[in-house]
């Protein structure tokens, strides 16, 4: 034997509220991850821009090291290390890290109940 229910209009109506909730949360999630990739993306095009700043006023320095004075010099030969470096990690554990994706997929929970005749 089935355990079959009768549907009645009180399930219909859970049913269909926990779906429409189910849809509203998943918009949501849908919509924070369109702003964190927003966010994301602007971060890697800023590092780019910062690290070859950092990078072109550093080589400057270092090249030209007779015009400056010698704690300027080193000054921009740490900057060159350490700030590069410190970006590079930054950039990949914030934007191109693959655990920083969240993964969208279906919440939805509700069934169809099987009716009996």
């Amino acid at each position: 034997m089935s355990n079959a229910t009768s549907l009645t209009p009180v399930m219909v109506e859970r049913a269909a509220e926990q779906l429409r909730q189910e849809r509203e949360t998943f918009d949501q999630q849908k919509k924070q991850e369109h702003l964190w990739f927003i966010l994301r993306l602007s971060m890697g095009f800023a590092s780019i821009v910062l690290l070859g700043a950092i990078m072109i006023v550093s080589a400057y320095i270092l090249f030209k090291n007779a015009d400056f004075p010698k704690d300027v010099v080193t000054a921009a030969g740490a900057a060159l290390f350490v700030d590069v470096l410190g970006l590079l990690i930054g950039v990949w554990k914030i934007v191109l890290s693959p655990q920083s994706t969240a993964k969208l997929r279906p919440i939805s929970s509700s069934s169809i109940p099987t009716v009996k005749n």
